[in-house]
């Protein structure tokens, strides 16, 4: 299956994008792990032709020459999907965008670079209501705002959202 661009994640940067690529007369899927679209662009999206593949995660990826070549989801299996360019908008933690065990901080889909604090102490703030450090850790882009894999980038790759490394 080929799309001219596949969006992983319909939440509020997901679906912006989606919305705006549709509109722009873009051959535009998206994959939605929950159970529900972002609810103010859902519909209208789907009116204006886009694809919407509800309930089905993507969990790898075939990545050759510094571009994603094909996705794979859960529902499709060993299905590639395929897609000019990809926009990744899974968010962080909370979402799953972003997975943590007691030594690093991963990106699970992709393995995209990640910044965050080598630290595990300075994680997280004891003090609850305070400003917590997590939250700023993200996906590193390059100046064009591609994904980066192993200090290299990937040229049809477009982090979005609350993936983004806060990190100054």
């Amino acid at each position: 299956m080929k799309f001219e661009t596949i969006i992983i994640g319909a939440g509020r940067s997901g679906m912006a994008k989606a919305l705006q690529l549709q509109k722009a007369g873009k051959n535009c899927a998206v994959f939605s792990k929950g159970r529900s679209l972002y609810g103010y662009n859902g519909e209208e999206f789907r009116e204006m032709g886009g694809t919407v593949f509800m309930g089905d995660g993507v969990v790898r990826a075939t990545i050759e020459n510094g571009l994603v070549k094909a996705i794979y989801s859960e529902n499709f299996g060993s299905i590639p999907l395929e897609a000019d360019n990809y926009f990744l908008a899974t968010g962080k933690f909370f979402a799953g965008g972003l997975r943590a065990d007691m030594e690093h901080i991963y990106e699970p889909i992709f393995g995209l670079d990640v910044e965050y604090l080598k630290n595990r102490e300075e994680w997280f703030n004891r003090d609850f209501a305070a400003h917590q450090p997590f939250l700023d850790f993200g996906v590193k882009t390059d100046a064009e705002g591609h994904a980066i894999k192993d200090g290299q980038s990937i040229k049809n790759l477009y982090p979005i959202g609350e993936i983004l490394s806060n990190i100054k």
